[in-house]
């Protein structure tokens, strides 16, 4: 089991407040995908007060590097910086602040670096906090942008979600069977916060030539309960079923905390069953159908795969290749559903981690191919206001794409891939 470091050292060597200046780039550019030499942070944001919101981190020891750099004992360096915006592309700096973070691991322990940074940001409105990780000893970075939601003290930046045996934020909007859990508000206050269960199917992603009308979310509460926050404003939680929470202190609101819950195993597949639903884009109808009604589920998608392929090497490399494209897609894509089975994790999983990215606050475009070249493929995805999560987001379908679409479907039935992962 991977530990929490015992020993963090935060050094802060530079503050900068309110300060007009101009960034170096107004997009993000990245791809959806875990590299073996790559960091791959993950935050959460915590609203504390009207005037204060917290930056919280998580590192792998794994995905950074040690160095003895006195001879006797293996430290991290790392740092990690932050440019407060008034707007996704904004070249107007509000805020900066960069943190030296250093670890000892002499006994080169798996585990995650867990800390927070305090973020001047007052109440009343949207900011975009655009943060860098630098390990200085490997030299490589990760930049991620996030959105500051302080325009309300109602939605879900104003919950910290810890696990509570060990006490530290859980950075994921899912929580697993019998997961126990302390739900905090920002203020220590005992009132009845209020939940709602839902545990609707939704349909996974239609083609991308298929003209669907976007329509507002349709969901009913199978039931409704009430927990108390106690006098430090937190409640202990666990999930016993399979779908999901939204808790509210103000349920005239549509806003608040959602937690997931999909599967035992989740964001990974493991068992025949859930490996089986991701294959409805590749298949027809029959092979779906025989896959589902199979009494020996796991011999029936080894059997697809090798058919297809044609041999078992190939297979077992399509295999591990289309079930990482699942796995990330879970990790990078998950809302209201799996991430599999949203608009981005559809196209994911048939085309791959596509070469460009580029991004604003409340769009997408992936690029497969060159930067402005007529034969590039690129897909397009809006945000869609949903009060349950702020990563769902809807494909700008067209019937152009469809030659496109059964071309890669095509390839991946002959055990290969649009794209080399």
């Amino acid at each position: 089991m991977k530990k929490i470091s015992p020993f963090l050292i935060l050094f802060l060597f530079i503050v900068a407040c309110n300060i007009s200046r101009k960034t170096t780039k107004s997009s993000e550019n990245t791809n959806y995908k875990h590299y073996a030499n790559s960091i791959q942070p993950e935050f959460t944001i915590f609203h504390t007060n009207d005037t204060v919101s917290e930056l919280h981190f998580k590192i792998s020891s794994k995905e950074i590097m040690y160095k003895r750099e006195d001879g006797i004992n293996f430290y991290s360096n790392l740092l990690i910086s932050y440019n407060l915006l008034p707007t996704y592309d904004s070249k107007v700096i509000i805020d900066s602040t960069s943190v030296r973070l250093v670890d000892l691991n002499n006994e080169n322990t798996d585990k995650f670096l867990i800390g927070k940074i305090n973020v001047k940001a007052m109440k009343g409105r949207t900011y975009f906090l655009r943060v860098k990780v630098v390990d200085l000893n490997r030299n490589i970075d990760a930049t991620v942008t996030l959105a500051i939601e302080k325009n309300d003290d109602l939605n879900r930046q104003n919950f910290l979600v810890k696990d509570k045996n060990s006490d530290t934020p859980i950075f994921r909007n899912y929580i697993k069977m019998n997961e126990e859990i302390t739900i905090n508000y920002k203020s220590k206050i005992s009132v009845n916060i209020f939940v709602r269960y839902y545990n609707n199917s939704f349909p996974l992603a239609s083609p991308p030539f298929s003209i669907v009308e976007l329509k507002p979310l349709q969901h009913k509460q199978d039931s409704a309960f009430t927990l108390q926050l106690d006098t430090d404003g937190a409640v202990n939680f666990s999930s016993f079923k399979k779908g999901f929470y939204h808790f509210q202190l103000d349920t005239s609101s549509k806003v608040g905390l959602t937690l997931f819950n999909y599967s035992d195993f989740f964001p990974e597949v493991k068992n025949a069953v859930d490996m089986i639903s991701p294959l409805r884009f590749i298949t027809s109808k029959q092979e779906f159908d025989n896959l589902n009604s199979s009494t020996n589920k796991k011999a029936a998608i080894e059997n697809f795969w090798l058919n297809i392929s044609g041999n078992q090497e190939r297979a077992k490399v399509i295999i591990r290749k289309y079930y990482n494209r699942v796995l990330d897609a879970n990790q990078y894509f998950t809302s209201y559903l799996e991430g599999w089975k949203t608009d981005r994790g559809m196209i994911f999983l048939i085309y791959g981690s596509p070469n460009l990215i580029y991004k604003t606050a409340n769009y997408e475009t992936w690029t497969y191919g060159e930067e402005n070249n007529v034969n590039s493929l690129s897909y397009s995805f809006l945000k869609v206001n949903n009060p349950f999560t702020n990563n769902d987001f809807s494909l700008d379908r067209s019937v152009v794409f469809k030659q496109s679409w059964y071309n890669a479907v095509d390839i991946l039935r002959q055990g290969k891939t649009y794209l080399q992962d």
